[in-house]
């Protein structure tokens, strides 16, 4: 036993973010829908992790009192007891608001085990108000961030009223079901101006788009859609909704980074019997000349590294092949379910972490090879503090870089401005001052 290192337990926090924290997500980008939690007070200081940080425009809190996200406040010492007037009676003073258009109910694990029959309790507020009152379990043991946003809009397609259309539906009608509209700030608004002028001008109707900051009625708008484009943040949402409705589903990738997005379009091109190529070509033909300069001097090469959800992950790779660097290390900070994909995708020789915890993040960055070190980092908030290499804030949780203005990160233009943030921070590193200086 003499020389070995003693085991040590890592008992330090989990890089994610919670179930409840995802639901937030869903409710922000709703911009009627309220969310009562059955759970302590706690539930109205995690709003902090959207509002006044990542989102900027958020308003899930108000100086009225009168917030989007209200609590039960519910103690421990309370949960033998029956609960169901007491729910009942604060989703009535919710749902009878004028500014309600729906309101979610949620609770935290130590409500949600106690088995309340959250669903016959939603059911008699809306036989008496008229509002739609939905049910998101409480899923906060067994899901992450992620998981809770995909569950809330899963919850919608399942509860939510649609009406009546004509049939047969029009397959040229499209809705795109699991866009991860996590903040109120124009690079989502200029994300969906853009996808929405693609598919435009593919021949298509894009008639409705979960979620994408609307009102709560507008959902409902999915009805008309003969073809449903599956995003990865709800898949299930957009399986549940075709069994409803009859809409043909067509499961694509992000369309972030060049080469995904031309597949993105070729893929629901195919489905609908449509014509893409002139739309790429035309898109190709304004981003191409932009790369002659900085792909061979700036980007070739290159080291990037990469901190954030999966889904993400595919783009940021294809972006670098295809300036000419190479993605070195990954950090993935979803459970494995959600990461493994993706993480197969990479090279062999890119040094891969998925669902770290703190000092395992540490470790990680801290014994990669010399020449696995990063020119570049593209990260969420989970490296700030620790990532020494010039960075770009990109995903969920993005509380030190901020849109007021129409920047996206989808699509073609998307491309574009990934890169010339990239390019900034890569210069950047090239200004060494002096200490007498700072």
């Amino acid at each position: 036993m003499s020389g070995q290192k003693p085991v040590t337990s890592d008992y330090s926090q989990r890089i994610t973010w919670s179930f409840l924290i995802g639901i937030y997500l869903a409710v922000n980008a709703i911009r009627d829908l309220f969310l009562l939690v059955e759970g302590p007070d706690c539930a109205h200081m995690k709003t902090q992790f959207v509002q006044g940080n990542h989102d900027w425009l958020a308003n899930l809190t108000n100086v009225s009192g009168f917030h989007r996200v209200a609590n039960t406040g519910i103690h421990p010492s309370y949960m033998t007891r029956s609960r169901e007037e007491s729910i009942t009676e604060i989703l009535l003073r919710i749902a009878s608001h004028a500014e309600v258009g729906g309101v979610l109910l949620t609770s935290m694990p130590m409500a949600y085990i106690t088995g309340a029959d959250y669903e016959r309790l939603c059911r008699d507020v809306l036989n008496k108000t008229g509002r739609q009152v939905i049910n998101v379990p409480g899923k906060s043991l067994s899901g992450d961030w992620a998981d809770g946003y995909a569950e809330s809009l899963f919850a919608l397609a399942r509860q939510i009223n649609l009406p009546e259309v004509q049939k047969p539906l029009d397959p040229k009608k499209v809705a795109i079901i699991g866009y991860l509209y996590d903040r109120n700030e124009a690079d989502h608004q200029a994300n969906l101006e853009h996808l929405t002028d693609l598919l435009t001008r593919m021949g298509l109707q894009v008639v409705s788009i979960w979620l994408d900051g609307g009102y709560f009625s507008e959902l409902s708008n999915v009805a008309e859609a003969g073809t449903l484009i599956s995003l990865p943040y709800a898949r299930k949402a957009a399986n549940w909704l075709s069994r409803r409705t009859g809409a043909q589903v067509v499961e694509t990738e992000l369309p972030f980074g060049l080469t995904a997005t031309q597949h993105w379009l070729q893929v629901i091109a195919k489905a609908t019997g449509c014509d893409e190529q002139p739309v790429i070509e035309e898109e190709l033909g304004k981003v191409l000349p932009s790369l002659e300069w900085v792909a061979p001097f700036v980007f070739q090469g290159r080291r990037f590294g990469y901190i954030g959800d999966p889904w993400l992950l595919p783009g940021i790779n294809d972006t670098a092949a295809l300036l000419g660097a190479k993605l070195t290390w990954a950090v993935l900070t979803n459970p494995k379910a959600q990461s493994a994909k993706s993480a197969k995708l990479l090279s062999p020789e890119t040094h891969v972490k998925i669902w770290p915890r703190a000092r395992q993040l540490k470790d990680f960055l801290a014994n990669l090879p010399v020449d696995a070190n990063a020119d570049v980092v593209v990260m969420n908030d989970a490296g700030v503090g620790i990532i020494d290499a010039p960075w770009v804030g990109l995903g969920f949780p993005s509380s030190f870089s901020h849109r007021l203005y129409r920047r996206p990160f989808f699509g073609f233009q998307g491309f574009l401005a990934l890169v010339d943030s990239l390019a900034d921070q890569i210069r950047r590193r090239e200004i060494v001052l002096p200490k007498t200086a700072l």
